[in-house]
């Protein structure tokens, strides 16, 4: 049963036994019953009646009643300085906060409540939101000309130079040599090429034959057909190739000394060199960059998969991984929040009052008593109990006093 039911159950009760006790025969008992429910319903009234004027008119009665409705502006103002300037002052606040470890509770979000994934997804979010808006044309075109001039500062000539003095070298000309003549056997290999040789080796035949019928009659003789020629040349070139490969041979020495000085003078030419740069030059300014530059851009920056993404994730897990295992890190971060908290609560505090202000406005006269009455009702019905159970008491003592006043002096 709830408290008010209970308060109303106690007055009627006081009432009832009040009416009831008026016809009993005279007598202590029966004045002292009667006068206790009298003074029960007296109180249990006279409380229900304060009570109710705290939120409404009781029997219609306006004076210095409905209260709530009556003070509204003054009970809001006290309740506006009472929470700002005290409840929710920037010291009491930051009492609470202080006595907390914000970096604890920073590192338990992180590694328990899935704040690492947290983080990762609002800075992928951020990032490719701003790699979405960026203008790849303008950049492109920003990028071109500091780009032209770096590819042209770019000494190609010199490196060519480099690069060929450093194959003239013995390990890199040793290798380059053997490279040239595994692709030399596997060209001879080859159908077109044994199909070329064929033509050749017919041709010089027949221009061998041509001046003289003995020479033709001594190459039929020995069987020296085109194909047989073709086949003493293949054997014999494999044969030197396979020598060659060997590299101990005098051959192989002199073919490598010459692929050395050839290396050497080519990258000691001064001819080559000025036609590689004015082959950097042509292609430079022939080249048209900025569409390569706006494809590179969106492919790489504004794709799917954009390539700095992974970088930025293992950053931030570094950096992440870092304050965790760091005492000095969690220290300085928790000073720092909590200094940042204080000042822009002292900095912003007058906007506290406001906020609370618009919230209690949004309250009608009725929904505030509603909502007061809902909070402390059951504590305002104990007072109405109380009331009626404290008048029974009293207004029974006070007739006891009467009693033994009368009977000690005749009154």
């Amino acid at each position: 049963m709830q408290k008010k039911n209970k308060a109303n159950l106690a007055l009627g009760l006081s009432a009832a036994g009040f009416l009831g006790t008026l016809w009993l025969p005279g007598g202590f008992m029966a004045g002292l019953v009667h006068h206790g429910f009298l003074a029960a319903t007296i109180g249990g009234l006279a409380d229900w009646f304060a009570v109710t004027a705290i939120f409404r008119k009781p029997l219609g009665i306006a004076y210095r009643t409905d209260i709530l409705r009556r003070n509204r502006k003054r009970i809001m103002d006290a309740l506006v300085e009472f929470t700002s300037e005290d409840l929710l002052s920037t010291r009491n606040i930051m009492q609470v906060v202080r006595d907390q470890d914000l970096s604890a509770l920073l590192v338990d979000y992180l590694e328990q409540r899935g704040g690492r994934e947290r983080v990762h997804q609002v800075i992928e979010s951020v990032m490719l939101r701003g790699a979405a808006e960026m203008d790849t044309h303008l950049i492109a075109a920003q990028l071109v000309s500091a780009l032209r001039d770096g590819l042209r500062s770019v000494p190609f000539a010199q490196l060519m130079s480099e690069l060929l003095s450093m194959l003239a070298e013995e390990q890199h000309s040793r290798r380059i040599l053997h490279s040239l003549l595994v692709i030399l056997q596997q060209i001879l290999e080859t159908p077109n090429f044994q199909q070329i040789l064929l033509e050749h080796v017919h041709h010089l035949r027949v221009n061998y034959e041509r001046d003289s019928a003995g020479r033709a009659f001594v190459l039929s003789m020995l069987d020296l057909s085109d194909e047989r020629l073709l086949a003493i040349f293949n054997e014999k070139l494999r044969e030197q190739l396979a020598e060659l490969l060997k590299g101990g041979s005098q051959s192989y020495a002199s073919m490598k000394a010459g692929l050395e000085t050839l290396l050497r003078s080519l990258g000691q030419e001064t001819r080559l060199q000025e036609m590689l740069q004015q082959w950097q030059n042509r292609q430079l300014g022939q080249m048209d960059l900025e569409p390569f530059l706006v494809r590179w851009l969106e492919v790489n920056f504004r794709g799917e998969n954009p390539f700095w993404l992974a970088a930025v994730h293992e950053f931030v897990d570094r950096k992440l991984d870092g304050f965790i295992a760091s005492q000095a890190w969690q220290r300085h971060f928790d000073e720092f929040l909590k200094n940042l908290m204080e000042s822009e609560l002292e900095e912003h505090h007058n906007l506290i009052p406001g906020l609370i202000r618009e919230r209690l406005a949004e309250f009608s006269d009725d929904d505030l008593v509603t909502f007061i009455e809902d909070k402390v009702q059951d504590d305002l019905q104990m007072i109405r109990i109380n009331g009626a159970i404290v008048g029974s008491l009293v207004g029974m003592g006070l007739y006891v006093l009467i009693a033994l006043a009368e009977r000690m002096w005749g009154l």
